[in-house]
């Protein structure tokens, strides 16, 4: 992907005599006036460039996170070791360094006079434009410079990707209609890539493709990856199912090659953000995403992306934008997939003063960045991404307390922090339902469902343990409400032909259905024991009937993941058997003659699939140029897929001791 281009290269070191001795290139004993003015008769033009270091410069923070005052120095004067705006540290290429980083040692120093006479040659060296008689020591330095980068070519890292990666891709036509379900889909809530400078870089590919840089390869296979699950042709979907498989290998391959600096780059996030997505939606390894997404943040974190753009070096307003978007497209990936994974996110929001991104579109990036006066302009559409940064902070917070592993949440707590995601998830549906009354509702469709379910379904993990709690404490009675209603959001998710697309592939966050889902609408379906055979019965069973139409939905669903490549059958079973149940209780009906049938039923079913499955998978399908890969053995798994098997539901037998609260055997 090629970025807007990158502004000069600033001075290394800083500059310390004044304006006229390094015009004249004379030395300059720092006084004011300096001697070598004062002998020029030009003492009036003796003047010095002021420097960050002397004079950091603050900018407002509307998060509200204050910057540590620069130490005093030694003569009294204020400053830190930074070379940009009140950073106590050291900037280098926007990667920045705390005060245990090496490269401050130079900066820490560089103010001692014993080191004066090294500034002159130093200069020479990174300073080659100033063309002095040293400028055969410059040329030697650049073309060192040049040979260390050649050797590093050479380097094994730098080169494993198939040389013929792009013949695996299919024909013109159809990459053209993934991109455009792409940014019409994920990139609403997850901004990964800027369109304008994706498609620069699409044209040059189409024109010659032998030629495609390897990261720009990896990003439109990914990207193919992820669209392809939603792609209307049942046969494409299947292509990119089959090709995305190894194609999430080989990037990941790359990735996880000996790091070197060509993997920090934004490129290299952007490749890492697709990655992790299409784990989840392809359901490989997605209940490990969290350990990768941890690796991920650090890498941003060593590359500044969670310092503003403010405070770093100069660039462009769309370079700001993007790397806004990226820190909080991660932010969002570590949140989401800590939740997962029942971990903490690693980070909270006094780890970096990065702003949200703009609201505003790739277009209107591009028109403030040609006038600036037009930055503030109000956009035409919402931005998706700006309206879950707002809830954030909240949201990180929020998973520390589900996944504390030490200290158990009083239920004010909950109460108090469930309030505030309530509040946020109402502003956010809000917000959306005004979007689409003002645009296109099918344009919004996929990314209102998408925002939805990356907000729900924090309140309904908050709240579920008290709401089980609530079938024998009704103290806890209003956690049950709000499960049952985030559980009722996420079935609504079924209506979205898109995104149903989506949640019948996907593992990690897209299993909620037939997890969180599910349990809170079974458990609500079994009445009180002993009220069976009470006049109200059926009076209770029309009451029930919008649940047991959720519930049957969820049970259609889980089969239709099994014909989608789910080969664990114990949810599909499992889920069954709770649907008999249900069914049975409100009837007045033998209740384990009801599950033993539901049992053998969808066993069958399940067998017919798996059987179905396993002949459509015949070897005979890959692609030519990805064989090399599939027969290489670095795609064949060394243990079982954890997102296949939900070890909950027990291993040989049926453990369903953790729902003897809500069900009754009998």
């Amino acid at each position: 992907m090629d970025h807007p281009s990158k502004p000069a290269k600033k001075r290394r070191r800083p500059a310390y005599s004044c304006t006229e001795c390094r015009r004249r290139k004379v030395r300059c004993d720092r006084t004011q006036p300096c001697n070598q003015c004062s002998k020029q008769d030009v003492a009036f033009a003796c003047t010095y460039e002021e420097h960050p270091r002397t004079a950091p410069k603050r900018h407002p923070e509307t998060r509200g996170q204050s910057t540590p005052e620069d130490p005093p120095s030694v003569d009294g004067s204020s400053h830190t070791s930074t070379t940009s705006r009140g950073i106590r540290g050291t900037i280098s290429k926007t990667r920045v360094f705390g005060h245990g980083h090496w490269m401050n040692t130079l900066s820490m120093v560089d103010e001692l006079s014993a080191l004066q006479p090294l500034e002159e040659f130093y200069g020479t060296m990174f300073q080659p434009e100033n063309h002095s008689h040293r400028d055969e020591i410059a040329a030697k330095f650049i073309s060192c410079k040049k040979l260390a980068r050649d050797i590093k070519k050479e380097r094994p890292s730098r080169g494993c990707l198939p040389a013929d990666l792009y013949q695996s891709f299919p024909g013109h036509h159809i990459m053209d209609e993934l991109i455009e379900i792409y940014f019409a889909t994920f990139e609403s809530c997850y901004r990964i890539l800027y369109f304008p400078s994706f498609q620069e870089d699409y044209k040059i590919y189409i024109s010659r493709s032998e030629t495609a840089r390897g990261p720009f390869l990896l990003q439109l296979a990914l990207l193919m990856t992820l669209a392809g699950t939603l792609h209307g042709d049942v046969n494409i979907r299947s292509e990119m199912r089959t090709k995305g498989t190894t194609w999430i290998h080989i990037a990941q391959t790359w990735l996880s090659a000996p790091l070197e600096k060509d993997r920090l780059t934004l490129e290299g996030i952007q490749v890492n953000c697709l990655l992790l997505l299409a784990r989840q939606v392809s359901r490989m390894g997605a209940d490990l995403v969290w350990i990768s997404a941890g690796s991920l943040l650090r890498i941003a974190m060593q590359m500044g992306l969670h310092q503003d753009p403010d405070r770093l070096e100069e660039m462009s307003l769309i370079q700001k934008e993007i790397r806004r978007r990226l820190w909080y497209t991660i932010l969002e990936i570590n949140a989401q997939s800590a939740l997962d994974s029942g971990m903490l996110p690693m980070i909270t929001d006094a780890d970096y003063n990065t702003q949200p991104p703009s609201n505003a579109n790739d277009d209107e990036l591009q028109d403030s960045a040609q006038d600036e006066a037009r930055k503030t302009a109000s956009p035409r559409t919402i931005s998706f991404q700006s309206l879950l940064a707002e809830s954030l902070p909240l949201r990180l917070r929020a998973t520390r307390i589900i996944n504390s592993l030490q200290e158990e949440p009083s239920y004010d707590e909950v109460l108090a922090i469930g309030n505030e995601l309530a509040s946020a998830c109402s502003k956010a549906a809000t917000t959306i339902e005004q979007a689409a009354s003002e645009s296109n509702a099918h344009s919004v469709g996929f990314a209102s469902s998408f925002c939805n379910h990356l907000l729900r379904r924090f309140p309904l993990c908050l709240h579920y343990q008290f709401a089980v709690k609530a079938k024998k404490q009704p103290l806890y009675s209003y956690s049950q409400k709000v499960c049952l209603s985030a559980a009722q959001d996420i079935v609504l998710l079924l209506e979205d032909d898109i995104y149903h697309r989506l949640l019948l592939t996907g593992g990690g966050m897209f299993r909620d259905l037939i997890t969180w889902g599910a349990m809170l609408i079974f458990l609500e379906l079994c009445p009180e024991p002993g009220a069976d055979n009470s006049i109200f019965v059926k009076r209770n069973r029309a009451r029930q009937e919008p649940l047991l139409q959720d519930a049957r939905r969820i049970v259609k669903y889980a089969r239709d993941r099994m014909q989608h490549g789910e080969t664990n059958v114990k949810v599909y079973v499992c889920l069954s058997m709770m649907m008999a149940q249900a069914e049975a209780r409100l009837d007045g009906l033998p209740v384990k003659e009801a599950i033993s049938q539901a049992l053998h039923e969808s066993l069958g079913i399940c067998h017919d699939l798996l059987n179905t499955l396993a002949a459509d998978s015949s070897p005979g399908t890959t692609d030519p140029v990805l064989e090399p890969w599939v027969s290489s053995g670095l795609m064949t798994p060394l243990f079982a897929d954890l997102d296949s098997d939900l070890a909950f539901l027990g291993g040989g037998n049926l453990d369903m001791s953790f729902l003897d609260d809500g069900f009754d055997p009998q």
